[in-house]
């Protein structure tokens, strides 16, 4: 604005800059508003589904403790049907897993495991879920699938699992050697003392025996 003009003919200025412009201004702020509120709404949203899942998933729990099979299952379908976007989700597609390895329905349980592992969203959770879907193709009589899932880096909370487990797949596929030196390596990171660690030892010293 130029400072030299009147006081009347600044004004003039400013009224016919508001005229061209302040539509446009009054738009931006009510599109600004709009988002923020829409924002907040759909964080309340999402905490609202939260709790409401974390409350179903409680329920569930609940049932399990009381080996309520089909209440497990019916609440279980519920997190997946109406709150699949939450990590309860996950955890209930490995409660169904568990349910179909204990009715010996395999194949069912690959589905759920599978489905767990697609939806983890925390590395935990997803290397778990990877865990118990190699145990299951091994007992489906299926190591390469299995040693498919297993063959990564696991991290500190699963590595000796993974191992153990890439023992057993080697071991099914008659290769000894690698066998040992996965049961071994499992061994290195496994509890100090439990029975973990007992049962990788008497694994190992049974293929030393074979070796001899």
């Amino acid at each position: 604005m130029d400072f030299n003009k009147t006081e009347e003919e600044q004004i003039e200025e400013l009224k016919k800059w508001w005229a061209e412009n302040g539509k446009f201004i009054v738009a931006g702020v009510v599109l600004g508003l709009g988002a923020l509120f829409g924002w907040r709404g759909w964080q309340a949203h999402l905490i609202a589904q939260a709790e409401a899942a974390s409350v179903l998933y409680s329920d569930m729990i609940a049932e399990v403790r009381q080996d309520k099979e089909d209440e497990v299952r019916t609440l279980a379908e519920r997190l997946l049907k109406n709150y699949s976007k939450t990590s309860y989700a996950t955890f209930a597609s490995l409660m169904l897993a568990k349910l179909e390895v204990d009715n010996g329905n395999l194949d069912a349980a690959v589905k759920h495991l599978q489905r767990a592992v697609d939806q983890a969203e925390l590395d935990e959770i997803k290397r778990l879920a990877q865990l118990r879907l190699a145990r299951v193709q091994l007992d489906r009589g299926k190591p390469d699938a299995a040693l498919a899932l297993v063959k990564q880096s696991a991290g500190a909370e699963y590595q000796s699992s993974y191992d153990e487990l890439r023992g057993d797949i080697y071991l099914q596929q008659g290769k000894r050697d690698e066998a040992l030196a996965a049961y071994r390596s499992a061994l290195a990171t496994a509890p100090r003392t439990g029975e973990e660690s007992s049962f990788l030892q008497l694994k190992i010293d049974d293929l030393d025996r074979q070796g001899q």
